[in-house]
């Protein structure tokens, strides 16, 4: 074992914590989103553009913490589905604006619930008020990751 990279350590559990929530979370999300055939990144991005469509690809990718190669990967084949439309930005002709359509926006609001309900079960069984206290460690710690990873991509 290198360093002080000792299992036991509240470092190391916090980080190991973190994982395991992210890869049984993301499992119990696509078990949730397979009967309406979405995908765990298709849901994302259907998400995003819920929130703030007319986005470019680019815009996407940065709000998904992704590659722009991914986002394009995800918008081919939400497009391929009906789910959304590019149009061309009528200021720049070679950027395209990400659009939600009926079709679209009916599977996100058929899915929403579906993740709603998966979760719910899960945040239901720790108070608020512990979620409340935990909660600025875990924001602390991703703005702190986050500002390291972007330091180191730029």
């Amino acid at each position: 074992m290198m360093g002080n990279m000792n299992p036991d350590q509240p470092h190391w559990k916090i980080f190991t914590a973190i994982s395991g929530i992210y890869l049984k979370s993301r499992k119990l999300a696509e078990e949730s989103l397979k009967p309406l055939n979405v995908t765990w990144p298709q849901f994302g991005a259907l998400m995003t553009l819920n929130i703030q469509e007319n986005i470019n690809q680019r815009e996407l990718a940065e709000r998904l913490e992704s590659d722009t190669t991914t986002a394009m990967v995800i918008c081919d084949s939400l497009q391929k589905k009906g789910w959304i439309n590019r149009v061309k930005d009528p200021n720049d002709r070679r950027v395209n604006r990400l659009i939600l359509t009926e079709s679209g926006k009916k599977v996100f609001t058929e899915a929403y619930p579906l993740m709603l309900a998966r979760y719910d079960v899960f945040l239901k069984s720790i108070s608020e008020e512990r979620i409340m206290a935990v909660l600025p460690v875990l924001e602390e710690l991703y703005g702190t990751i986050k500002k390291h990873y972007d330091k180191e991509i730029t």
